[in-house]
């Protein structure tokens, strides 16, 4: 018999195999495009990284291939895992999401699901919302940041010197960062080992609010062709938040 040491070594070895074997594969690059592309894709991770709350309120449209509905939001938001956000229609409340930094709940106003908190601090929001992105990219958003993941290579794609890929070690996801001449985002994308997209946001508008550039305008889609338009009518950067917006009441809402 094995001593149990050898199996473990072995179980090992073969999760390191196959975490790198889904690892993006990734081209032979100029080292000095490379340099480029980390430096633009960490301007962008960095972009509006000293605002770490607000409020504001704005507009959402899903679209299905069945539906579309619109909606009217409202929240307040403080980095980096702590929102109240609410969705309304015709003035009437429909689903709220809070998250205190430790529990999410998502709680439904008009009786379609009894109040639920998923075991994840940072489930996907589309089972619930039909917004198809992870409550941490929501947060980001609502903060006027670019949700771009931490990554520890970056590079251009061959002859296309407007998109960066982002890899990070034993991952099987990697982004995709598409840009404008001017260096500005245009779409970011989030894709699998086979890239496929997950999903992908693109950048419509940005106002100044304040000294910061805030994306106003933007459209989220997912592999399943759902689709979240985001517009952004107010927006109030590092105001303060009092803790009890992020506590449920003792009547859960």
């Amino acid at each position: 018999m094995k001593p149990v040491h050898t199996h473990f070594f072995t179980a090992l070895v073969c999760a390191v195999v196959c975490l790198i074997g889904c690892a993006t594969q990734r081209p032979e690059t100029d080292p000095g495009l490379d340099k480029t592309a980390w430096q633009s894709a960490a301007a962008l991770r960095n972009m509006n990284q000293d605002i770490r709350t607000s409020k504001g309120t704005g507009r959402v449209r899903l679209e299905s291939e069945n539906s579309i509905q619109t909606f009217q939001i409202a929240w307040a938001a403080q980095a980096p895992d702590r929102v109240r956000m609410t969705f309304t229609a015709s003035g009437h409340p429909v689903e709220t999401i809070v998250s205190d930094g430790s529990r999410v709940t998502f709680i439904s106003h008009t009786g379609r699901h009894k109040p639920y908190s998923p075991a994840s601090e940072n489930p996907d929001l589309e089972p619930y919302t039909q917004v198809p992105v992870r409550l941490s990219d929501l947060i980001s958003l609502l903060l006027g940041q670019i949700p771009v993941q931490s990554f520890d290579d970056a590079w251009f794609l061959p002859d296309d010197p407007f998109r960066i890929r982002l890899g990070k070690r034993f991952s099987s996801l990697s982004q995709e960062l598409v840009l404008h001449a001017d260096d500005t985002i245009k779409k970011l994308r989030l894709l699998d080992r086979e890239d496929t997209a997950r999903w992908e946001i693109r950048y419509h508008a940005f106002d100044r609010i304040e000294r910061s550039m805030v994306p106003v305008h933007m459209t989220i889609t997912s592999g399943s062709l759902q689709k979240a338009q985001v517009r952004i009518t107010r927006f109030w950067p590092n105001i303060p938040v009092k803790e009890s917006v992020f506590q449920l009441t003792p009547t859960g809402s």
